[in-house]
């Protein structure tokens, strides 16, 4: 638990920082200095946010950040860095692709996305907008009491994705959405295979949930 809320904390300071160095950006050097961290966490920090679209390296080395510090991306910051440890966890305990997202006009937007844990081809979909329709938007939008969504990829046969909201402390909606997408064997609840990811996606999420809580 102290791990994550230092890890938020952490990535909050970055953010902040940044916003306040818009013009000579922030390199490791000053990264180390100012958070007091080795300085391969602060690399490894700066390029974790790079990775997610908040941050981009010039070519004089410094990192600036990428676009303003407000509106939907800073909001989901948090989310954000509750979720990562426990999202790669999750792709490499099931083998499937993991998504984490927010609300969005259209339906849900990804702000975090792990790939699959072998060797095929697989494209950065964080940013992605995914339908009203998608597990992680019905997940968004339906009651909070821990269910799971199952939706087939009409794009791919074959293809699955279970999802579940991550839920805020409160009278808050929830904070967003995970998800895994895979084979539809291994992910319909009419398949006794599915109980076993299933189990993993609500523990990954009661664990971002309680990060969440921990960070407040």
């Amino acid at each position: 638990m102290y791990r994550n809320q230092a890890l938020v904390g952490r990535t909050a300071a970055t953010l902040r920082l940044l916003d306040r160095h818009p013009e000579d950006g922030v390199t490791g050097r000053r990264l180390t200095d100012t958070l007091d961290i080795p300085a391969v966490d602060a690399t490894a920090l700066l390029r974790s946010l790079e990775a997610e679209g908040l941050v981009r390296q010039e070519p004089d080395g410094a990192f600036r950040l990428a676009g303003p510090l407000s509106g939907p991306a800073a909001d989901c910051n948090d989310l954000r860095a509750a979720a990562m440890n426990w999202a790669d966890k999750l792709a490499a305990h099931s083998g499937m692709s993991v998504h984490l997202a927010v609300g969005h006009p259209e339906g849900a937007q990804i702000v975090h996305h792990v790939f699959r844990p072998d060797n095929t081809p697989q494209r950065l979909e964080t940013g992605d907008v995914r339908p009203a329709t998608g597990a992680l938007a019905r997940a968004l939008a339906g009651p909070r009491d821990g269910r799971v969504v199952y939706t087939t990829d009409m794009a791919r046969p074959g293809m699955a994705s279970l999802a579940m909201a991550v839920r805020c402390p409160g009278p808050e909606p929830a904070a967003g959405a995970l998800s895994l997408t895979g084979p539809c064997r291994a992910l319909d609840p009419a398949w006794p295979e599915s109980r076993w990811c299933r189990g993993l996606l609500r523990e990954a999420a009661d664990r971002i949930e309680r990060a969440l809580v921990a960070g407040r």
